[in-house]
């Protein structure tokens, strides 16, 4: 199914012919809107979850001018929504995404429920749009399978500076870029064997959602071995399967290369 383009460009369409380089200016892009939306954030309130919330929004609002400015809606997967047929190809990543729940449910407010869900979509949808959107299809000139494993490391990246907050155990901000590395190859995939973002959009929420359900808040204390071995597993796997998905597409390409 296809939807119009939100925002068609006004100008020429982006073309990356240094993709390596374009693809750390985005990121370094990531971070410049990060850091102001912190700023402007700090400055209204100081609930960590509605601070975050804000300061998503604001980087988001980044994401989509730069979308829009470069007419990379389409290019990007968010002018479609997919065909019904690639529906089995997510139920891994939900999966394991539902396995945060496993350890039960801490919060019990129906308003901290709600505010998880806001933040988790936000969340989830400004980080596609940069990752997903923008790093992943300007480094696609280099090749499928260079395209997805680099995008990938540059999205785990950001997780390590959680470690700053102190709100992570140490050695879970580690567990957690190695699964965030994983689910980032995985998302990529699905974006190039798909040709839609959303259902990743989906998918990145329901982590992010169910993993708050469980812990009840952002702090994520001293975790057990076991607890960080299977989050590590779940990057790994992840990684497997959304290389497994791209197997035989090294070369060039795009959302609108043909299957």
């Amino acid at each position: 199914m296809h939807m119009p383009e939100p925002f068609p460009a006004g100008t020429p369409r982006f073309i990356s012919r240094r993709p390596y380089l374009n693809a750390v200016f985005f990121l370094l892009l990531f971070f410049l809107f990060s850091l102001l939306g912190g700023g402007v954030a700090g400055f209204i309130t100081r609930d960590p979850v509605v601070l975050l919330t804000l300061s998503y929004l604001i980087i988001g609002t980044g994401a989509a001018l730069l979308l829009s400015g470069m007419g990379w809606w389409e290019k990007a997967g968010f002018t479609t929504l997919g065909h019904p047929r690639d529906c089995a190809l997510y139920l891994l990543p939900a999966a394991i995404a539902l396995l945060s729940l496993s350890e039960g449910i801490s919060v019990t407010g129906w308003r901290e429920v709600a505010l998880f869900a806001v933040f988790s979509l936000i969340v989830a949808w400004t980080e596609e749009a940069f990752f997903r959107g923008l790093i992943l299809q300007t480094l696609l000139p280099a090749g499928i399978r260079i395209a997805v494993i680099l995008s990938a490391l540059l999205f785990g990246l950001p997780h390590l500076f959680n470690v700053l907050g102190g709100l992570w155990d140490p050695l879970f901000v580690i567990a957690n870029t190695v699964a965030a590395f994983g689910i980032g190859i995985t998302l990529a995939a699905l974006v190039i064997r798909t040709r839609t973002i959303w259902p990743p959009v989906m998918i990145h929420a329901l982590v992010n959602f169910t993993a708050l359900l469980s812990l009840g808040s952002l702090v994520v204390p001293v975790q057990t071995p076991l607890q960080l071995a299977l989050t590590v597993s779940a990057g790994v796997v992840l990684a497997g399967y959304g290389l497994y998905l791209i197997r035989g597409r090294g070369g060039p390409g795009g959302l609108n290369r043909d299957r």
